[in-house]
């Protein structure tokens, strides 16, 4: 008995061993025996060697009414062809195996349909693109590109974008080439790609160019901010259509985008809502003033800051005052805070090296603050005369609210009060 190797029509469809097709749908539902018989009798047609069925089955473990069993099951699901030498003999005959990969595309050369590669024994061909010259020679441009044979998944994806989609095969190669360009080449990222233009209703190249264009403007927009912000990964969609607004809708230029994410360098999470927070205030404070989102206001966030910095060292400063001026007067207050100091210092070291009490500690350092609160007020003076007198309850002058957003509730009077500091501050120079 003879083996012959697959005919191959084009030959940039040859495979050297076997193909991705025979292993991903004919070779799950065959029993094991008939997988040997097949796989062996390949290596035969490779070397150009032949073997009857009772030599080969002696090889493989398998009587010869096995190994004669096995071809009429590869036979049946079309992956060999039996040429039978005489007009009478059944049994010698030559096993001819089939190109898997040109029956997914062309008729064979009697005519017959294509063999059926699903394992429900369905057929899962697409009609339309049989025999059509144009989709094979897009498959091995595709595999040319990729550098890769597709596998049948991957085939089927292709004809499914021809026959099912109707997108042009040099949209499906430009399709390729944008997505190598990036440096994905991962069929999945492709396909998304393709059949994301198609729904968007790109069916010519010239469409795709024009959209590739205003997208990756739009792309290097994306990545440039989240890299300001410290996140090497990509905007999700949220975040690009809240980018998206800052630019089309509120007019920012990058300048003024790039400087509101710097300002997210004192919280531990920078993200994309957090900057939106800051460009609507800016926006808004632009509106009241009647000025260009991007034209730099007179009084900085820098200088604001600053101004903070200011009125804080001032109110500690003060507090510093009164409380030399409570140890003057009321010695006792002094004695109690050296205390309720080293009791601090010892409750740390208890919470550390476990070598005290700190339940005493904690009680101890209570009965201090009461007895320096009552002190105090015996002495006509408020319980918190000692302490900074922020003029903001909700950010104690720091222009920071507990979330992490600038303090609404001064701000504005802030911003006011920095101006004039700054002036004066100019012409004291």
């Amino acid at each position: 008995m003879k083996y012959i190797k697959p005919k191959v029509a084009n030959p940039y469809f040859e495979d050297l061993k076997v193909e991705n097709i025979f292993l991903d749908q004919f070779m799950p539902d065959a029993p094991g025996d008939f997988v040997k018989v097949y796989l062996y009798s390949r290596y035969l047609a490779e070397a150009g060697e032949a073997m009857e069925p009772k030599e080969l089955g002696g090889i493989l473990g398998i009587s010869e009414a096995g190994i004669l069993e096995a071809w009429d099951h590869w036979e049946e699901v079309g992956a060999i062809k039996k040429r039978y030498i005489d007009g009478e003999g059944r049994l010698d005959f030559t096993v001819e195996f089939m190109n898997l990969k040109e029956q997914l595309y062309e008729e064979d050369e009697e005519g017959a349909e294509p063999p059926r590669l699903s394992s429900s024994g369905e057929d899962s061909h697409p009609k339309k693109v049989f025999g059509n010259e144009t989709v094979k020679t897009l498959m091995g441009d595709i595999e040319k590109k990729l550098g890769r044979t597709l596998s049948v998944n991957e085939l089927q994806g292709v004809i499914s974008w021809v026959d099912d989609l109707g997108v042009a095969p040099e949209v499906i190669l430009q399709g390729i080439d944008y997505c190598q360009g990036k440096g994905k080449t991962s069929f999945n990222y492709i396909s998304a790609v393709i059949e994301g233009w198609n729904a968007q209703g790109l069916d010519t190249t010239d469409k795709v160019r024009s959209y590739i264009e205003e997208y990756d403007q739009k792309f290097v927009r994306y990545r440039r901010i989240m890299q300001s912000l410290g996140l090497s990964r990509n905007a999700t969609e949220e975040e690009r259509r809240i980018i998206d607004i800052w630019f089309d809708d509120m007019g920012y230029n990058m300048d003024k985008v790039l400087e509101a994410c710097s300002t997210t360098a004192g919280i531990s999470n920078p993200n994309i809502k957090y900057v939106n927070t800051v460009l609507t205030n800016w926006q808004s404070d632009a509106q009241k003033q009647g000025r260009d989102v991007n034209e730099k206001p007179a009084v900085t966030n820098t200088v604001l800051k600053e101004y903070y910095d200011y009125i804080r060292e001032k109110a500690d400063r003060e507090a510093e005052e009164r409380r030399r001026e409570i140890y003057t007067k009321l010695p006792q207050i002094k004695e109690m805070d050296e205390k309720m100091r080293d009791i601090g210092i010892r409750l740390a070291k208890a919470l550390l090296t476990k070598g005290e009490d700190n339940v005493k500690l904690s009680e101890e350092l209570e009965r201090l603050n009461e007895d320096r609160a009552i002190c105090l007020v015996e002495n006509n003076y408020d319980v918190n005369y000692t302490e900074p007198k922020y003029r903001c309850s909700n950010c104690n002058d720091t222009g920071i609210a507990d979330m992490g957003g600038p303090c609404e509730a001064c701000r504005e009077v802030r911003r006011g009060e920095a101006e004039i500091w700054l002036k004066e501050r100019e012409a004291a120079k």
